[in-house]
């Protein structure tokens, strides 16, 4: 059965033409040129709703009504050596503000915050700066900005010299490679919620071999879990599905296996049927499936055919059908953006503001949302010092189809003395017990000499070598 094609209403300038004004003058500050403000300040969805002046070095106060990218403490975005203060040091994120300043006033309102990663190169540090500042801007004329942020912003930036710690990441990257697994924790919902913990974790299949499991999710009514097999190396994720017995897993039967890579095998079950929307991360293959007796992937449609989607994470809420993904085109751990639709079938929406949230430290999803005492709680991954390296559980206080409202929980952490100390990635309830997944470093030469090989040969392209 081929699915649905369901097309998509994406927000533009007009969206809300009820909104509409004449444009209205603002200083803009805080911020350097460069292609990307550039490119953004000569945006006619931009300049038909704002007429920025600008004026990169203007603090408040000001004659005019001020518009100023800042950091959490108050420092413009353009002050010197600000790249090289937070670029790959601790806490290995940087949050960033839009803040508006009425004429003659030092008070300051936020608009919209964010916070991004700072591992990685530090060009593409830059660059997510200016793009990031520039979508506030953007955001801000036609009356989407987020406002401030649910969480706490970053710390100051702390330890060693980044250029120190980005050569070391570069070559524990180069000789190792992540090795997961998955495991189960039988703690009450209430002691997670009040910062207790995960407890002890029963974890499968902790020596590292040539194929790993990750992205647990329940598979409903049976004793089954759906989640990604990887190989360590090489080749593209699957869909298996196993089931625990003790300390052991049965062999993994394999569910979904097209040549395209899929991963985190979200499951919902809705009026007796069960649902399953895994991540495929080529443009337009995230698809909605359904699941039936004998395991078959039957589709149902595609919510999102232009779009290269994350995590997509289903759930229902207030009579709606909900999916939070990230949305690569934006960034890769570091944006949670929704889509609603009336019926699993669609038509999917997005967002009235895309993305939601942008945080490095939770925006991405982490496993099934769950709900207590009429209260609903969205797990999301902390990929600031790695990627996976813990999970961030929030509280959602608002969802509607035009506003959204999280604030941070508790934070878990994996256990530095347990089998897999690196990273903890997903989290799912499965009505009895939590199902969560697990990361450590693991030196792998196979994957090192294929590293190796891929530089080389790069090296010789550039050269003209053939």
């Amino acid at each position: 059965m081929a699915p649905a094609s369901v097309s998509l209403s994406w927000p533009n300038p007009n969206f809300l033409p009820a909104l509409r004004r004449a444009p209205f003058v603002v200083v803009l500050a805080g911020i350097e040129n460069s292609g990307i403000v550039d490119a953004a300040l000569a945006d006619p969805a931009l300049t038909e709703s704002a007429i920025p002046r600008f004026e990169p070095s203007c603090t408040p106060p000001c004659d005019a009504l001020l518009w100023r990218l800042e950091t959490a403490s108050g420092e413009s975005l353009s002050r010197p050596g600000l790249l090289r203060q937070y670029w790959h040091r601790a806490p290995y994120a940087l949050t960033v503000r839009l803040v508006q300043y009425q004429p003659g006033s030092s008070v300051p309102e936020i608009l919209d915050e964010g916070t991004l990663g700072t591992r990685g190169r530090r060009s593409a540090f830059k660059t997510a700066i200016d793009r990031l500042a520039m979508r506030f801007v953007r955001d801000a004329a036609l009356g989407r900005s987020r406002g401030p942020a649910g969480s706490a912003p970053a710390a100051t930036a702390r330890g060693r010299f980044g250029w120190l710690d980005a050569i070391q990441a570069t070559w524990r990257e180069r000789f190792m490679s992540e090795w997961w697994s998955i495991g189960t924790a039988s703690v009450p919902l209430d002691r997670i919620l009040t910062g207790g913990g995960l407890g002890d974790i029963r974890w499968y299949r902790t020596k590292a071999a040539h194929r790993y499991l990750a992205d647990p999710f329940p598979w409903p009514g049976t004793d089954r879990i759906l989640c990604e097999e990887m190989p360590l190396t090489n080749g593209v994720g699957r869909i298996v599905a196993v089931a625990g017995d003790g300390n052991t897993l049965s062999p993994p039967e394999v569910m979904l296996d097209d040549g395209l890579h899929h991963s985190y095998p979200c499951t919902l079950q809705d009026k007796g049927l069960v649902y399953c929307i895994p991540e495929s991360t080529t443009r337009g293959s995230t698809r909605l499936y359904r699941l039936d007796g004998d395991g078959r992937f039957l589709p149902v449609c595609d919510p999102a055919p232009h779009s290269r989607l994350a995590d997509p994470t289903l759930f229902t809420w207030n009579g709606r059908y909900w999916l939070g993904c990230t949305d690569l085109d934006l960034g890769d751990h570091d944006n949670l953006c929704l889509l609603h639709a009336p019926a699993l079938t669609g038509p999917w929406t997005p967002h009235a503001r895309w993305p939601v949230k942008i945080d490095i430290r939770g925006a991405r999803p982490a496993g099934r949302l769950f709900e207590t005492g009429g209260r609903l709680f969205r797990p999301g991954q902390d990929c600031a010092a790695t990627y996976g390296a813990a999970v961030a559980v929030h509280e959602i206080t608002t969802l509607t189809e035009t506003d959204f409202q999280e604030s941070l929980v508790t934070v878990l952490r994996p256990d530095k003395a347990g089998p897999f100390p690196h990273g903890l990635h997903t989290l799912v309830h499965d009505g009895t017990r939590f199902w969560v997944d697990g990361k450590r470093f693991v030196f792998d030469m196979a994957g090192f000499r294929q590293k190796l090989l891929g530089r080389v040969s790069r090296m010789l392209s550039r050269m003209g070598v053939d």
